[in-house]
């Protein structure tokens, strides 16, 4: 597993978690107002994590409504198997796009919703609508692309509609999640007059694009499960014809594709994406990357109390430890480091960092462990001295990262 692997997997390790516990907090009664400012730190924490990974984005739509062709056109690259006369994708996965070594995006393609026969990838889900909710189980997506072929708006969409509005109500249940949906015309220049390519000055053909948009836009907004994701609609065409092999780059007298541009920008406008770390780091703006820093120690370490509080001896120490190393990872990011374990490590082998009172990550470590295990054994009020000692040490741990990645060594 290399390096950028196991960097994605912990931050979807502590999403989750965040996401449980903010599940949690929302069935307490509200004790002097602690309810809403803990709701509040752990969501911060959410959006800092969703900062560094890629955007998650799903594409939903009826069977040959061109869901493959559009991911390779946003993508610039032929990613996607597309077949020209049966359903192509089967099981529905996310996909990692990469740029020069970078992550950048993540994709979920999926079944063709009211498919006449089964693709000819294979998927042990019986229905698209199962195949869909086994992906989104793994992880939560950020945006939704519905799509709906520019000739089939008034073609029985309004089963297509009912099948979003179930995936929606149930991200809504699993991940108490608002996400913005956008829908996506697609094969707009098949509308009359066919022959027309778009862009065009042909009027009819612009009447008849704009149209379809609307009317689009209206059966999304008649859905009251729909109503309040739904952002914008915007018309496109994707097709286009590629070099042969994987990654097969688009040929450039054969790049049919419009208005992708306007479709991506969309894509960024609306999905969550927390910038001020992204804007601190590339800036160097000391006081605004202290800002940052300390938003996400108070938020790591009010989630390290909950998790030490857990009754079982030990059961804490490995999730506390998870918590703590993304928290200096991060730390170390905005100091313009890369967001990975050698950024701990670093941390770790600064000795120096006991003279100032600060603790590294290792005996950061043996704290932890030894508050939790010993102290759970006291009766009574175990735990929750369980839960001071977690807090304790990882408040500690991130004032020694902040202090040695953004103070030059200076305690805050």
């Amino acid at each position: 597993m290399t390096d950028s692997q196991e960097v994605s997997e912990a931050l979807d390790r502590n999403e989750f978690l965040v996401t449980e516990l903010l599940k949690y907090i929302d069935k307490l009664p509200n004790i002097l107002g602690m309810k809403s400012d803990i709701h509040e730190k752990l969501e911060n924490l959410r959006s800092v994590m969703q900062g560094i990974r890629p955007p998650r984005v799903m594409v939903i739509g009826r069977a040959r409504s061109g869901k493959s062709s559009l991911i390779n056109a946003i993508c610039g690259l032929k990613v996607a198997e597309v077949s020209d006369t049966e359903p192509e994708t089967g099981k529905a996965e996310w996909k990692n796009y990469y740029h020069e070594g970078s992550d950048l995006l993540h994709i979920l393609d999926t079944r063709g919703l009211q498919e006449a026969q089964e693709p000819r990838q294979y998927d042990s889900a019986e229905t698209p609508y199962d195949s869909i909710m086994q992906a989104v189980k793994k992880k939560c997506p950020d945006v939704i692309l519905f799509l709906c072929k520019a000739t089939e708006v008034h073609s029985a969409s309004g089963k297509d509609l009912d099948e979003c509005e179930l995936v929606v109500k149930e991200i809504n249940k699993q991940y108490q999640r608002k996400l913005p949906i956008i829908g996506v015309l697609t094969k707009c220049d098949e509308l009359s007059p066919p022959r027309v390519p778009l862009p065009t000055e042909n009027e009819r053909k612009n009447r008849n694009v704009e149209e379809q948009v609307k009317s689009f836009f209206a059966f999304l907004k008649e859905r009251s499960e729909l109503r309040d994701h739904v952002k914008n609609v915007v018309p496109t065409v994707a097709y286009a014809e590629y070099e042969d092999g994987k990654n097969g780059l688009i040929l450039s007298d054969q790049d049919y594709r419009w208005n992708i541009t306007e479709l991506v920008e969309t894509m960024i406008k609306y999905t969550p994406r927390e910038t001020r770390g992204s804007l601190s780091r590339m800036a160097h703006i000391t006081e605004f990357q202290l800002s940052v820093a300390r938003t996400v120690v108070t938020a790591c370490t009010v989630l390290s109390g909950f998790v030490s509080a857990n009754p079982i001896p030990g059961a804490a120490i490995p999730i506390v430890f998870g918590i703590q190393a993304f928290m200096v990872m991060y730390i170390g990011w905005l100091s313009g480091r890369e967001f990975s374990v050698q950024t701990l490590q670093t941390l770790q082998t600064r000795k120096d960092l006991f003279v100032t009172g600060g603790v590294t990550v290792g005996a950061n470590a043996g704290f932890v462990s030894m508050a939790d295990i010993a102290l759970k054994f006291l009766p009574g009020y175990g735990s929750v001295l369980a839960a001071s000692a977690g807090v304790i040490a990882t408040q500690g741990l991130g004032d020694t990262a902040i202090a040695y990645f953004l103070n030059n060594g200076k305690s805050d």
